[in-house]
Protein backbone atom coordinates (compact mmCIF):
# COMPACT_ATOMS: atom_id res chain seq x y z
CA UNK A 1 0.00 0.00 0.00
CA UNK A 2 1.56 3.47 -1.07
CA UNK A 3 1.40 5.70 1.67
CA UNK A 4 0.38 9.26 1.01
CA UNK A 5 2.76 12.07 1.59
CA UNK A 6 0.43 14.92 1.28
CA UNK A 7 -1.29 16.39 4.74
CA UNK A 8 -5.22 16.43 4.21
CA UNK A 9 -7.08 19.32 6.85
CA UNK A 10 -9.32 17.74 9.81
CA UNK A 11 -12.88 17.14 8.45
CA UNK A 12 -13.59 20.05 11.19
CA UNK A 13 -11.07 22.09 8.85
CA UNK A 14 -12.74 21.36 5.91
CA UNK A 15 -15.89 22.52 7.30
CA UNK A 16 -14.96 25.52 8.50
CA UNK A 17 -13.09 26.38 5.56
CA UNK A 18 -16.22 25.04 3.34
CA UNK A 19 -18.90 27.34 5.69
CA UNK A 20 -16.53 30.39 4.72
CA UNK A 21 -16.45 30.01 1.26
CA UNK A 22 -19.70 29.52 1.08
CA UNK A 23 -20.80 33.10 3.20
CA UNK A 24 -18.65 34.77 0.72
CA UNK A 25 -20.29 33.40 -2.52
CA UNK A 26 -24.00 33.91 -0.38
CA UNK A 27 -22.49 37.33 0.34
CA UNK A 28 -21.67 38.21 -3.29
CA UNK A 29 -25.31 36.12 -4.31
CA UNK A 30 -27.59 38.41 -1.99
CA UNK A 31 -26.00 41.50 -3.22
CA UNK A 32 -26.16 40.69 -7.02
CA UNK A 33 -29.89 39.84 -5.93
CA UNK A 34 -30.89 43.23 -3.83
CA UNK A 35 -29.49 45.31 -6.50
CA UNK A 36 -31.75 43.35 -9.55
CA UNK A 37 -34.58 44.00 -6.90
CA UNK A 38 -33.57 47.20 -6.34
CA UNK A 39 -33.18 47.81 -10.32
CA UNK A 40 -36.53 46.45 -11.30
CA UNK A 41 -37.96 48.97 -8.64
CA UNK A 42 -36.80 51.53 -10.49
CA UNK A 43 -37.25 51.32 -13.66
CA UNK A 44 -41.25 50.14 -12.52
CA UNK A 45 -41.52 53.19 -9.85
CA UNK A 46 -43.62 56.16 -10.43
CA UNK A 47 -41.44 58.34 -11.78
CA UNK A 48 -43.71 61.77 -11.27
CA UNK A 49 -43.43 60.73 -7.31
CA UNK A 50 -39.98 59.24 -6.95
CA UNK A 51 -36.98 61.01 -7.75
CA UNK A 52 -33.71 59.19 -7.41
CA UNK A 53 -31.19 61.29 -6.18
CA UNK A 54 -28.09 58.56 -6.12
CA UNK A 55 -26.93 55.26 -5.23
CA UNK A 56 -25.78 54.23 -1.98
CA UNK A 57 -23.52 51.74 -0.29
CA UNK A 58 -25.10 49.76 2.73
CA UNK A 59 -23.87 47.00 4.71
CA UNK A 60 -26.22 44.20 6.73
CA UNK A 61 -25.18 41.69 9.01
CA UNK A 62 -27.28 38.35 7.99
CA UNK A 63 -26.98 34.80 9.55
CA UNK A 64 -24.37 33.81 6.80
CA UNK A 65 -22.38 37.25 7.56
CA UNK A 66 -21.77 40.43 6.23
CA UNK A 67 -23.32 41.52 2.54
CA UNK A 68 -21.99 44.70 1.08
CA UNK A 69 -24.83 46.60 -2.21
CA UNK A 70 -25.78 49.72 -3.28
CA UNK A 71 -29.25 50.62 -3.54
CA UNK A 72 -30.86 53.59 -4.81
CA UNK A 73 -32.21 56.44 -2.66
CA UNK A 74 -35.04 58.46 -3.84
CA UNK A 75 -36.56 61.65 -2.77
CA UNK A 76 -40.95 61.56 -2.82
CA UNK A 77 -42.19 64.51 -4.00
CA UNK A 78 -45.53 63.41 -2.33
CA UNK A 79 -44.46 63.30 1.27
CA UNK A 80 -41.28 65.19 0.60
CA UNK A 81 -39.38 62.67 2.54
CA UNK A 82 -36.13 60.43 1.27
CA UNK A 83 -36.89 56.63 1.08
CA UNK A 84 -34.83 53.65 -0.11
CA UNK A 85 -37.44 51.85 -2.25
CA UNK A 86 -36.21 48.41 -1.83
CA UNK A 87 -36.19 48.99 1.98
CA UNK A 88 -40.26 49.25 2.03
CA UNK A 89 -40.61 46.58 -0.87
CA UNK A 90 -38.45 44.14 0.96
CA UNK A 91 -39.67 45.16 4.87
CA UNK A 92 -36.52 45.95 6.53
CA UNK A 93 -34.85 48.87 7.93
CA UNK A 94 -31.67 49.39 6.07
CA UNK A 95 -30.57 51.69 8.34
CA UNK A 96 -30.32 49.34 11.38
CA UNK A 97 -27.95 47.11 9.04
CA UNK A 98 -29.25 44.29 10.43
CA UNK A 99 -31.46 41.43 8.64
CA UNK A 100 -34.75 40.48 9.96
CA UNK A 101 -33.69 36.89 10.18
CA UNK A 102 -30.56 37.73 12.21
CA UNK A 103 -32.79 39.97 14.32
CA UNK A 104 -35.99 37.37 14.67
CA UNK A 105 -32.43 34.64 15.18
CA UNK A 106 -30.65 36.87 18.14
CA UNK A 107 -34.37 37.44 19.87
CA UNK A 108 -34.83 33.52 20.45
CA UNK A 109 -31.56 33.17 21.16
CA UNK A 110 -31.28 35.60 23.74
CA UNK A 111 -35.18 34.03 25.29
CA UNK A 112 -33.39 30.70 24.98
CA UNK A 113 -29.82 31.38 26.45
CA UNK A 114 -29.11 32.39 30.37
CA UNK A 115 -27.67 35.28 28.97
CA UNK A 116 -27.17 38.09 26.59
CA UNK A 117 -23.68 37.53 26.71
CA UNK A 118 -23.70 33.85 25.77
CA UNK A 119 -26.40 34.59 22.90
CA UNK A 120 -23.63 36.87 21.82
CA UNK A 121 -21.55 33.81 21.97
CA UNK A 122 -23.89 31.62 20.06
CA UNK A 123 -24.63 33.80 17.29
CA UNK A 124 -20.86 34.43 16.55
CA UNK A 125 -19.98 31.09 16.83
CA UNK A 126 -23.08 30.65 14.01
CA UNK A 127 -21.38 33.11 11.81
CA UNK A 128 -17.58 32.97 12.45
CA UNK A 129 -17.57 36.21 13.95
CA UNK A 130 -18.79 38.75 16.64
CA UNK A 131 -22.14 40.28 14.48
CA UNK A 132 -23.66 41.85 17.17
CA UNK A 133 -22.97 42.84 21.01
CA UNK A 134 -24.61 41.20 24.08
CA UNK A 135 -26.22 45.13 24.23
CA UNK A 136 -27.09 45.03 20.39
CA UNK A 137 -28.99 41.79 21.67
CA UNK A 138 -30.93 43.70 24.13
CA UNK A 139 -32.15 46.07 22.02
CA UNK A 140 -33.80 44.42 19.98
CA UNK A 141 -35.14 41.80 22.67
CA UNK A 142 -36.74 45.21 24.97
CA UNK A 143 -38.00 46.10 20.92
CA UNK A 144 -39.32 42.86 20.10
CA UNK A 145 -43.00 42.55 20.10
CA UNK A 146 -45.20 40.90 23.31
CA UNK A 147 -46.48 38.19 20.70
CA UNK A 148 -43.26 36.06 21.82
CA UNK A 149 -44.50 35.10 25.07
CA UNK A 150 -46.20 32.14 25.32
CA UNK A 151 -49.92 31.99 27.34
CA UNK A 152 -49.65 30.31 30.98
CA UNK A 153 -51.90 27.27 31.90
CA UNK A 154 -54.38 27.09 34.01
CA UNK A 155 -53.55 27.54 37.50
CA UNK A 156 -54.67 24.50 39.93
CA UNK A 157 -52.94 25.68 43.15
CA UNK A 158 -54.75 28.21 46.05
CA UNK A 159 -51.12 28.50 47.14
CA UNK A 160 -48.32 30.21 45.30
CA UNK A 161 -44.95 29.41 47.44
CA UNK A 162 -42.02 32.26 46.90
CA UNK A 163 -39.00 30.45 48.49
CA UNK A 164 -35.57 32.85 48.66
CA UNK A 165 -32.58 32.72 49.50
CA UNK A 166 -29.04 34.05 49.63
CA UNK A 167 -25.35 32.42 49.20
CA UNK A 168 -22.22 34.21 50.06
CA UNK A 169 -19.35 33.55 47.62
CA UNK A 170 -15.61 34.83 48.96
CA UNK A 171 -14.04 36.06 45.98
CA UNK A 172 -10.26 35.27 45.06
CA UNK A 173 -7.84 38.53 45.36
CA UNK A 174 -7.03 40.79 48.01
CA UNK A 175 -9.79 43.15 48.97
CA UNK A 176 -12.38 41.67 47.16
CA UNK A 177 -15.78 41.92 49.05
CA UNK A 178 -17.79 38.88 48.94
CA UNK A 179 -20.78 38.25 46.36
CA UNK A 180 -24.02 37.33 47.02
CA UNK A 181 -25.67 34.65 45.03
CA UNK A 182 -29.62 35.08 45.48
CA UNK A 183 -31.42 31.96 44.87
CA UNK A 184 -35.35 32.10 44.54
CA UNK A 185 -38.11 29.30 43.34
CA UNK A 186 -42.22 30.14 42.77
CA UNK A 187 -43.88 26.73 42.87
CA UNK A 188 -47.72 25.84 43.18
CA UNK A 189 -46.72 23.28 46.22
CA UNK A 190 -45.77 19.44 46.17
CA UNK A 191 -47.10 15.92 44.71
CA UNK A 192 -47.35 13.33 47.37
CA UNK A 193 -44.88 10.74 45.41
CA UNK A 194 -44.97 7.44 46.94
CA UNK A 195 -47.02 5.60 49.47
CA UNK A 196 -45.46 6.24 52.50
CA UNK A 197 -47.18 8.87 54.97
CA UNK A 198 -45.72 10.55 57.88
Amino acid sequence: MKHLTTEWPLLKELEEQLVRTLQKVFAVLLAALLEEIDQQLAEARDKRRYQLKDKRPTTIQTLFGEVTFRRNYYYDRQTGNYTFLLDAELGFDGARSISPCLEETAVELAVECSSYRKAARTLESIVGYAVMSHEAIRQLVLEAPVSLHRPVSQRHGRVLFVEADGLFISRQGKGKRAKEEKILAVHEGWKRNGSKSG
